[in-house]
């Protein structure tokens, strides 16, 4: 139960830090913690990394980490803060809080507590998937798509509080985003109605808003994401949607889980010009026509349009 509060009050369990970006974070040393072959490094920001021989550690077993993260609760060495979470990254105007999609920011393993005893799940609505995560054609699917009525009730996953509440233009729609004490936020789109506002403390499940055709929707439903630092990850790894229930209570989110944004910073682009075809732009990019078909979801029938995007790597 201690490790349970510990987790949860903590926010993210930042597993490694690997990446030279975040060594470039200003912190300073708190403690060192002698742990067997490890030594744990704690700094005043609340966050940590293992130390192996003077190197870092990228990758560690699950149960290591929790046996430090008991150590380190029992000991009374280090007393994390909450309050960061709802202050830094806290942007009440824009969508994406952390500056978007970032591979580098979870090329990390991250251990993150979903729920606890004072702290639940509740489907956000009992409606079936329609739409799955994942890749249509040269751009990422970021949620899920649950097909429901117009007026249908939406409901908060989880508690935590509502960071955006409003109408956005690049597609969403109504929107409501919430961040969690895990540290995760969920994203609620395409809403006919909003039903909070930016600030509100909102329990788990509560009345968001409701469901809706609003943005860039063809028919009613729910546009349902989870992401970490703005970075989506499929909903079906926690939730089962078939039985409604959740499927973990915890999550451990490896870089693997991330390889779409990865795939999609190193993506290349091409803007049709006039003259152009598929068989020219495959020949200069030095791909093949299906590739490029595959890619972007288009048949080599399909007439280009002076200005359009395709993906060519």
């Amino acid at each position: 139960m201690k490790f349970i509060l510990f987790i949860l009050l903590l926010g993210i369990a930042v597993v490694s830090y690997s990446h030279e970006e975040q060594d470039s974070i200003s912190r300073s040393v708190m403690d060192t913690v002698d742990y067997g072959k490890y030594e744990v490094i704690l700094f005043d920001n609340y966050t940590w990394k293992y130390v192996e021989h003077e190197r870092v550690i990228n990758e560690i077993r699950i149960e290591d980490s929790i046996r430090i993260f008991n150590y380190i609760y029992a000991n009374k060495i280090y007393k994390p803060d909450t309050g960061s979470l709802f202050t830094d990254y806290w942007d009440t105007l824009n969508v994406h809080a952390y500056g978007g999609f970032d591979y580098y920011k979870v090329i990390d393993t991250m251990v993150i507590l979903l729920i606890c005893d004072t702290s639940v799940f509740t489907m956000p609505t009992l409606a079936e998937p329609q739409s799955p995560f994942g890749w249509r054609g040269a751009r990422i699917h970021s949620g899920i798509d649950i097909k429901n009525e117009a007026g249908d009730t939406i409901l908060a996953a989880f508690d935590g509080i509502v960071r955006y509440a409003g109408f956005n233009r690049g597609g969403y729609g109504n929107l409501v985003i919430i961040r969690h004490f895990s540290g995760l936020e969920t994203y609620y789109a395409h809403l006919s109605k909003i039903s909070v506002n930016r600030n509100q403390y909102i329990k788990s499940g509560e009345v968001v808003g409701l469901a809706g055709r609003t943005g860039r929707a063809f028919g009613d439903h729910l546009h349902f994401e989870i992401r970490y630092m703005d970075n989506p990850f499929d909903p079906e790894l926690i939730i089962d949607f078939e039985n409604k229930k959740l499927k973990t209570e915890t999550i451990v989110l490896m870089p693997e889980i991330f390889e779409h944004i990865k795939e999609l910073s190193q993506a290349q682009y091409y803007t049709v010009a006039q003259g152009d075809t598929l068989w020219g732009i495959s020949r200069r990019h030095g791909v093949s026509v299906n590739f490029i078909c595959n890619l972007n979801g288009i048949n080599q029938d399909m007439t280009l349009r002076i200005g359009q995007r395709l993906r060519v790597r």
